[in-house]
């Protein structure tokens, strides 16, 4: 059995939120390319767990951070909350998919575009080629691709949150964060967006909230459980 580097390692991570606990002391080491799914109530720190792995928690302010947190990218373990780390760095490479799907109200060739103009990148055919093997890759292209100038919040649910998906692998990222990404999609883009993570599995390393069991035995390679602050592996 081949094995596989450590891609997500947190060492005495506690968190508060506005002087309330969230977090205590979760110590995890999560093996690169798996899908792993974390489960629980709702209100119960999930999402703010994910945000740890962005920094995005940062940005609505109150939160209180301590122990350690690493993620492997680009070959090697980093720190991500050292003063030396780029935030925009990190972001390039960890990617987060909210429960609802937020496309950009502008066409779908400028929201695959967007990440890489963020990046300076202007060279339309690098633009073109690379968004046509996101749109691919996420089985959108021969459903939108002779109406890429259309407004992308026309799309359906289930194509509007492929969109999104495609819209942060632009970027090439090494690990992908999931927000309850099936909950507000009927059966069929429930299976569709299982589907393309099953593809992906190996090649990117998946971090997925989802309150749905049968969706973990269906996908996922590891369960965690979070309760009272803690996770507990189920799976």
């Amino acid at each position: 059995m081949p094995t596989f580097p450590t891609a997500i390692s947190t060492q005495q991570l506690s968190f508060r939120y506005g002087g309330v606990p969230i977090l205590h002391e979760v110590d995890l080491a999560l093996s690169a390319g798996k899908i792993i799914a974390i489960t629980g109530p709702s209100g119960i720190g999930k999402s703010t767990l994910l945000s740890i792995f962005n920094r995005l928690w940062e940005e609505n302010g109150d939160g209180r951070l301590q122990g350690q947190v690493k993620l492997r990218l680009d070959g090697s373990m980093v720190d991500i909350y050292q003063d030396a780390y780029p935030l925009d760095t990190l972001r390039r490479k960890v990617g987060m998919v909210f429960q609802t799907p937020n496309p950009l109200p502008m066409s779908i060739a400028k929201n695959l575009a967007f990440p890489l103009r963020l990046m300076h990148i202007k060279d339309k055919g690098l633009i073109t080629t690379k968004s046509e093997e996101m749109l691919r890759k996420v089985h959108l292209l021969d459903e939108v691709g002779d109406r890429l100038q259309a407004n992308a919040t026309q799309l359906s649910g289930g194509q509007q949150q492929r969109l999104c998906i495609a819209r942060s692998l632009m970027l090439e990222q090494e690990i992908l964060l999931l927000d309850e990404p099936t909950s507000s999609l009927d059966r069929q883009g429930c299976l569709r967006i299982e589907a393309l993570l099953h593809e992906l599995r190996g090649t990117t390393t998946i971090l997925m909230v989802t309150h749905y069991q049968d969706q973990v035995q269906r996908i996922a390679d590891l369960c965690y459980e979070l309760r009272e602050g803690r996770l507990h592996q189920t799976l």
